[in-house]
């Protein structure tokens, strides 16, 4: 028996187990994980610093303006946050099919 034999017999040891089909995750899961991903602090809401990075790594053209008009649009309460509810309902709102 050759080395190389040997060794070909335990390759699926190392190998990771394949994905098991799951369920595509659902319109709520993703829009939190988009939120949560911008979400750089953890506090539940998107300053308009955080939508600049946002927009900026997004690479869109003016972040800070864009940061300014999404505040407008979404901020519903005037807090100058936009929390996770008002970013649901703004999403649901402009991207519903």
């Amino acid at each position: 028996m050759s080395p190389w034999t040997r060794h070909l017999k335990n390759i699926d040891k190392g190998c990771p187990k394949p994905l098991t089909s799951a369920s595509p995750p659902s319109e709520e899961q993703l829009i939190n994980k988009i939120f949560n991903r911008y979400d750089t602090n953890g506090d539940g809401h998107l300053s308009w610093e955080e939508l600049k990075s946002a927009y900026n790594i997004l690479g869109m053209s003016f972040p800070g303006l864009r940061a300014l008009k999404a505040l407008c649009v979404a901020d519903e309460n005037r807090d100058g946050y936009i929390s996770k509810k008002e970013f649901i309902k703004l999403t649901r709102k402009n991207y519903s099919k």
